[in-house]
């Protein structure tokens, strides 16, 4: 089984302490004690740092908590996480994608970023994935949660 694993966004913010609805909080923590390589483009990181930004104004905060500048610095140094530097394949299908159609060049990243490394995508947006298959694009790499938590 391939044990190379490109997570989507909403999989790490439990690690910034930002619970999320419908998926498990703990994954991340099962997996990288099961032996995957967890996987996250650099490209992503200005999305968490959106959505760290809206929590904290939900929140009504005015200074970063310092688990989250902790957490950014494990990501940062690539503790738990190994963060993929773009390459030019990666841009290109993300291009190619948003040519396609699909608006969201995040999920566009992750896509192409889970192609080229040869990996699984850990994500869930049924719309995307939908709009692979009306296009006759892989979804065989995009995996849910409770096949890896097994």
């Amino acid at each position: 089984m391939n044990r190379r694993v490109v997570i989507d966004t909403a999989y790490i913010l439990p690690l910034f302490g930002i619970r999320v609805t419908n998926i498990d909080n703990d994954l991340l923590y099962k997996l990288s004690n099961k032996e995957y390589v967890l996987m996250y483009p650099e490209l992503l990181i200005t999305e968490l740092l959106g959505k760290i930004g809206k929590n904290m104004r939900k929140e009504r905060l005015r200074e970063i908590p310092l688990p989250v500048i902790e957490a950014l610095e494990a990501l940062l140094l690539e503790t738990d996480i190994l963060l993929i530097k773009p390459r030019r394949e990666h841009l290109e299908t993300a291009i190619k994608l948003k040519v396609l159609g699909h608006d969201d060049m995040f999920d566009n990243i992750l896509y192409a970023t889970a192609i080229h490394e040869k990996a699984m995508l850990l994500m869930k947006d049924p719309t995307f994935e939908s709009f692979l298959k009306k296009h006759k694009l892989r979804t065989d790499i995009i995996v849910r949660e409770g096949i890896l938590n097994t």
